[in-house]
């Protein structure tokens, strides 16, 4: 008898050693099934067939296959990068996507966030601010500071004040009261050092 195929994982990455590092990490999963992994797409045709449930993908990738990958309707993208700058964390917020991964975000976190993704959420690991050193090569070793220093829930109100979400539809995505938001929202820009909402987009435009 056929083992059910459960939810699905495509890895594309052009490092060979970074896409073995991720798929290991899914090899004993027994609730996804990894249907295939490339390191690039030469055209349309390359795409995985039967639209996997979430493809992780290296985001020097994404701006070419950004529309084609986004119209394909039940396959979440999640970004991989060696690039933490808040620019492009807010170009890949504001693009859709369901997560954002540095490549300095521990194994047991890659492996969590990719669950919560399948599960419908979202997942945003922006990395430490120092500079990459050979304890930074890849999936593996100790858990870095967040860029800002933010906690988890923090990364996930910034990610969605990022996409202009009022404190009214980010408690109802996030399933918490109005007051927490807010209280949330003032320590991600405190720790952030800006005063509110319109200066944070100023400093995202200025990076």
């Amino acid at each position: 008898m056929a083992q059910a195929v459960g939810l699905t994982l495509f890895v594309l990455h052009s490092s060979p050693l970074i896409r073995k590092a991720l798929l290991d990490l899914f090899q004993d999963d027994a609730g996804i099934t990894v249907l295939g992994d490339l390191p690039a797409f030469r055209t349309a045709h390359d795409l995985p067939p039967g639209r996997p449930d979430v493809m992780l993908v290296e985001h020097e990738q994404w701006p070419r296959w950004r529309d084609t990958l986004m119209r394909r309707s039940g396959t979440r993208v999640v970004l991989y990068s060696r690039d933490n700058t808040p620019r492009l964390v807010v170009e890949c917020i504001r693009s859709g996507v369901a997560g954002f991964v540095h490549e300095s975000c521990p194994p047991e976190v890659i492996v969590k966030a990719l669950h919560d993704v399948f599960g419908g959420g979202t997942f945003w690991y922006l990395g430490d601010e120092d500079r990459p050193g050979p304890e930074r090569s890849g999936p593996g070793g100790d858990a870095p500071r967040s860029r800002w220093q933010l906690s988890g829930r923090e990364e996930q109100v910034l990610a969605l004040l990022l996409r202009r979400r009022s404190n009214e539809e980010i408690a109802d995505e996030l399933v918490l009261t109005r007051q927490t938001v807010k209280n949330y929202a003032s320590r991600v820009f405190r720790k952030v050092g800006v005063s509110g909402r319109k200066e944070l987009f100023q400093l995202i435009e200025a990076g």
